[in-house]
């Protein structure tokens, strides 16, 4: 008879030979982690998916198990659990609560901020730009959004190295190309470092983009080569930052400091005459280089900011109504820098679902 321990490693073998796709028509189910003292399982991204189905997000790229996206239709890329990237366009109302993955997490944010957490106890988050990515370790409880997800695009790399239990060695995917001495010290790096956020250099940054580029070329089972080409890259690239070696890391630009102080002060001029042109102007930029700060800064068109704030405007105009007065729709569309009330309303709509005026009726019922 096995021992009861040797029989468990087997079934975990088991489960990660399924989860890996090596048996295939099995009903897919959780990852867990299993020790004598506790049991982990595997997040499935619940919140991500409710957001996804309701349009509310963008999620482009493939994975293997229960993670949202489109099931890998290739057996090359062993142990790459997901590579996808979201693109939230607007602010959400949901986030990723602490949850924990099977495999270590690399993930890098494009454009855009968001708040990130690996301390639940202190439940304190580091506000992550395009200047960071993040590396948690194997079944490492981490958050994303506090308390909400914020505009940004956000990468995704999560390689299964097909931790079960206490103490177990790593089993790298069979694309890898890291002598087995790197192999040695970027997991034992991995697995005794604190630290979580670190800056992102040139070239990782260079290397994401691509990857997005070839998920939204449509042709991912053609580019497996190029694909494990770049995760390679990015492993060295981290081991390089493990090692603190000299990096190339990107120098902030004066002009990226003027745009956000602009846009932390939007909110207050939204109802100025402003054009895209008046706006580049007022940081002292050409527009396609203003635009290209603003999508680096908020993951968004300068146009569709303003139009943002000036909504955010007007339903506070409309909150603070008289409840019995009513509300003049013309007037609060100029006060907020709309040039006409039809257009007003229509926007107010797409981001409100309902007109002005439906608003004014819902909100005081409400009230009272």
């Amino acid at each position: 008879m096995l021992p009861v321990f040797t029989l468990l490693n087997f079934v975990l073998d088991l489960t990660y030979m399924k989860s890996s796709g090596f048996m295939r028509g099995a009903k897919l189910k959780p990852t867990v982690f299993v020790s004598q003292d506790y049991k982990y399982i595997c997040d499935t991204c619940e919140p991500l998916k409710k957001a996804i189905s309701r349009n509310e997000i963008v999620w482009r790229g493939f994975k293997r198990g229960l993670y949202p996206g489109d099931d890998a239709n290739f057996c090359e890329l062993d142990g790459v659990r997901l590579c996808a990237y979201w693109d939230a366009k607007k602010k959400q109302t949901w986030n990723l609560p602490f949850h924990r993955n099977e495999g270590l997490e690399i993930a890098c944010l494009l454009n855009g901020s968001v708040d990130f957490s690996v301390s639940k106890h202190s439940n304190k988050f580091t506000g992550l730009t395009s200047e960071h990515f993040t590396v948690t370790k194997p079944w490492q409880e981490h958050a994303i959004g506090n308390p909400v997800l914020t505009s940004s695009k956000m990468f995704f790399l999560i390689i299964d190295f097909g931790i079960r239990r206490p103490n177990q060695s790593w089993k790298w995917p069979s694309w890898t190309v890291l002598s087995n001495s790197d192999k040695e010290e970027f997991s034992k790096y991995v697995q005794n470092t604190n630290q979580s956020v670190f800056k992102s250099t040139v070239r990782l940054k260079s290397i994401f983009r691509e990857i997005c580029d070839i998920i939204d070329s449509n042709v991912i089972s053609n580019s497996t080569s190029m694909l494990a080409v770049l995760f390679n890259q990015i492993l060295l690239e981290l081991l390089s930052v493990f090692r603190g070696e000299h990096i190339d890391y990107p120098k902030d630009s004066p002009n990226i400091n003027v745009v956000k102080c602009f846009l932390e002060q939007l909110d207050a001029y939204c109802h100025e005459n402003w054009t895209l042109a008046s706006m580049a102007e007022d940081c002292g930029l050409k527009t396609t280089r203003f635009t290209y700060y603003c999508k680096l800064l908020a993951n968004s068109t300068p146009m569709s900011l303003l139009n943002h704030a000036r909504l955010g405007r007007a339903r506070g105009i409309i909150e603070k109504s008289d409840p019995d007065g009513g509300i003049s729709i013309t007037e609060i569309a100029m006060n907020c820098g709309f040039s006409t009330s039809q257009y007003f309303s229509t926007k107010f709509k797409e981001a409100y679902g309902c007109s002005p005026r439906e608003y004014y009726l819902r909100f005081h019922k409400k009230a009272t």
